[in-house]
């Protein structure tokens, strides 16, 4: 299992590697963005430094969010170039494909994450080293379960121009009711609402945890309490991780 898991993480991560174009742009964008949206809103917002820091959590979501789609789309261009079909006649389970390839997304997607624990000082965040791999972890099981609901809509889309039709239907709520922006509890109650029922909602959110633990930081702090974050940021990764296997195997039979 492992075996099958590490090789095609292993031809997913390299491609990744050799697009030199594509990884470049997609690591250093979203640091352009958090500067200079961050400066931007900071100003307007009158809260400086300490909106750059709230920022960091959901810019740290929205490189992972495209990342992942982007890794997700790769499953549409094995299946109309053919080796999905050569791998599906390998004589291993079909799930274990499916979770290599959530696992090729996910790592894709954690080192768009660790960018940002890299660049966090540029803003005034410096983790500690418990930080920093708490952090790390935090990233590593959203990105599994990001990764997990790309390879769903994958597996279920026809054309390249289906999934990133309803990758972008899921991806712009998904990012803007997130609190990524802004904090919940003050949003209007309707859209409160609906990112409280979003569950990366509650990523991002122990993400600003570790990001302005013990800062002085007005409303710009945590919405929730750890546990909450914990408890509906796993239940999310894994049930789009098993939903993704379920349907790959249907879908790839």
């Amino acid at each position: 299992m492992i075996r099958t898991i590490s090789i095609i993480v292993v031809r997913d991560v390299l491609r990744f590697w050799r697009q030199r174009g594509r990884m470049i742009s997609s690591l250093l964008a979203p640091v352009v963005i958090l500067v200079v949206f961050g400066s931007g809103y900071g100003a307007l917002l009158r809260a400086g430094d300490q909106y750059r820091k709230f920022l960091l959590a959901g810019m740290v979501l929205q490189a992972m969010i495209f990342s992942a789609n982007i890794s997700g789309s790769s499953l549409i261009w094995d299946r109309e170039f053919g080796f999905l079909k050569v791998v599906t006649l390998a004589p291993v389970p079909r799930s274990w494909l499916a979770l290599g390839k959530i696992t090729g997304a996910a790592v894709q997607a954690m080192m768009h994450g660790v960018v940002f624990l890299v660049a966090a000082p540029l803003v005034g965040v410096w983790l500690s080293p418990l930080q920093f791999l708490g952090a790390l972890s935090v990233i590593g099981v959203l990105a599994m379960g990001l990764a997990g609901l790309a390879l769903t809509v994958a597996s279920r889309s026809r054309t390249y121009e289906d999934f990133n039709a309803l990758m972008l239907f899921f991806s712009i709520p998904m990012l803007f009711m997130s609190g990524a922006h802004f904090p919940v509890l003050e949003l209007p109650t309707w859209l409160r609402t609906a990112a409280m029922i979003n569950p990366v909602t509650y990523g991002v959110d122990l993400l600003k945890h570790l990001f302005i633990a013990g800062d002085a930081m007005g409303r710009w702090t945590p919405d929730f309490a750890v546990g909450l974050d914990l408890t509906v940021l796993a239940v999310f990764t894994v049930v789009t991780v098993t939903l993704s296997v379920l349907v790959f195997r249907l879908r790839e039979a």
